[in-house]
């Protein structure tokens, strides 16, 4: 992929329309090109177009642990297996992979990159 026109991460309280590949709350998406209503973004090796209004963009990649907090509604598909992370988790900003949160601790460690960085707890995703 070439160098990203900025990073991109769906807002947690918007309505995200039906896609496949379905980008995961709290995770920072590449932007591959933009026009004057859509985004497209790099999900997982594919190209997505989401509209402007539901993502929240930057010019440069955080570097900050997203905070998630999954309502009592939200579905959790991992439910009873080891990658269950719970109701409140850090999305890691270099990789995207989910840690489970105890406690408020200010700052993790990715398990899967090892990335160390402070935990955003006031920006949640």
């Amino acid at each position: 992929m070439s160098q990203a026109l900025g990073w991109a991460r769906v807002f947690p309280a918007a309505r995200r329309p039906p896609t496949d590949p379905t980008p995961r709350l709290g995770v920072w998406y590449p932007i591959v090109s933009r026009d004057s209503t859509q985004v497209v973004v790099d999900v997982q090796g594919q190209s997505l177009a989401l509209p402007e209004e539901i993502l929240e963009i930057r010019p440069k990649r955080p570097d900050r642990f997203t905070v998630v907090y999954r309502t009592r509604d939200d579905p959790n598909p991992a439910v009873g297996t080891k990658a269950d992370v719970g109701r409140v988790y850090a999305v890691c900003p270099a990789c995207g992979s989910r840690s489970r949160l105890f406690g408020e601790p200010k700052e993790i460690e990715c398990k899967s990159c090892r990335h160390r960085g402070e935990v955003a707890w006031w920006e949640t995703g």
